[in-house]
C-alpha cells in the first residue's frame, strides 16, 4: 500500500470527435479541478471532426493541457494515440468521454482512494447525470449497480499506466472496447468502483435512443461473440 501522502500523477485522455457542443465545458471543469498543475495533465485527441472541436479545445492549451489532431476516426484509436503521448512520470491514466464533467476536488479524492486501495489496477466511478431529473438519476443508479456486477463502465475508465501498456484498447471494436480493456487489465490486479458525487455524464445518448431501448442494445451487444461485435456500427450521437 502506498503512502496516503503521495500525490499521484494523473494523465487524463479525452477522445473528441465532433464535440464542439461539449468539449469547452469539459475542459473548463478540468482547468478548475483543484489539483496541483504539475501532478496532472490533460490530453485531447481530436479525431476526424468536421466541426470546431479542435478550435474549441485549442483555447485551453497550457503547459499541462495538450491538444492533438489525427485524421483517423475511432474512439479506441484516439485513446491509444493519447496514451502514447502521456508524460513519463504518469502513474494512472483516466480515459474520459468528452461530455463528462469532473468537478473540483475529484482528483484529490481519487488520490486518497488509490493510495489506500490494495492491488487495484483498473476501474471506474459512480456517475450522476447532467440532466438532473429523478428519472435520469434512477437510471444512473441502475448502471452503477451494473458496473459493480459486470465490472463495466460508462464515460470514464481509470487504469494504472503500467497495466494499460500491456493491454491497450482493441481498435477493431467500435463497441465494448472499454469492457474488453477492463477484463484484460484484471489479469494484473483488482477492479474498483470509486464512489463519488463529482463525476457528471451527459444523458444525450439515452435521450436520443430511449432509455429502455439503449439498455436492450447494451445487453444485446454485450453478449455478442467478438467476431460479431466487430461488425456493430455504434451510432454517433451529437
Amino acid at each position: 500500500m502506498e503512502s496516503i501522502n503521495k500525490l499521484i500523477q494523473f494523465s487524463i485522455v479525452i477522445p473528441a470527435h465532433n464535440e464542439e457542443k461539449y468539449i469547452e465545458e469539459t475542459l473548463r471543469h478540468l482547468s478548475e479541478i483543484g489539483y496541483p498543475a504539475d501532478c496532472y495533465e490533460v490530453i485531447v485527441v481530436e479525431n476526424g471532426s468536421t466541426d470546431k472541436t479542435l478550435e474549441c479545445a485549442k483555447k485551453f492549451e497550457t503547459s499541462n493541457f495538450r491538444v492533438y489532431s489525427i485524421k483517423e476516426k475511432g474512439v479506441s484509436i484516439a485513446r491509444n494515440f493519447g496514451a502514447k503521448k502521456i508524460k513519463d512520470g504518469c502513474d494512472w491514466i483516466i480515459f474520459l468521454d468528452a461530455d463528462t464533467l469532473l468537478k473540483n476536488g475529484f482528483l484529490n479524492d481519487l488520490n486518497v482512494f488509490l493510495n489506500k486501495a490494495k492491488n487495484v489496477v483498473v476501474g471506474t466511478t459512480t456517475l450522476l447525470p447532467t440532466n438532473n431529473s429523478l428519472y435520469a438519476k434512477l437510471w444512473f443508479k441502475f448502471y452503477d449497480l451494473m458496473h459493480i456486477i459486470l465490472h463495466a463502465s460508462l464515460s470514464i475508465q481509470i487504469v494504472k499506466k503500467e497495466v494499460f501498456y500491456k493491454v491497450w484498447y482493441d481498435e477493431t471494436l467500435r463497441y465494448t472496447e472499454d469492457w474488453k480493456m477492463i477484463k484484460m487489465a484484471e489479469k494484473y490486479g483488482r477492479f474498483f468502483l470509486f464512489k463519488t458525487k463529482k463525476v457528471y455524464a451527459s444523458t444525450r445518448r439515452f435521450e436520443a435512443v430511449g432509455w429502455f431501448r439503449q439498455l436492450f442494445l447494451f445487453a444485446f451487444w454485450g453478449i455478442l461473440p467478438e467476431k460479431y461485435k466487430k461488425k456493430v456500427d455504434y451510432e454517433v450521437i451529437r
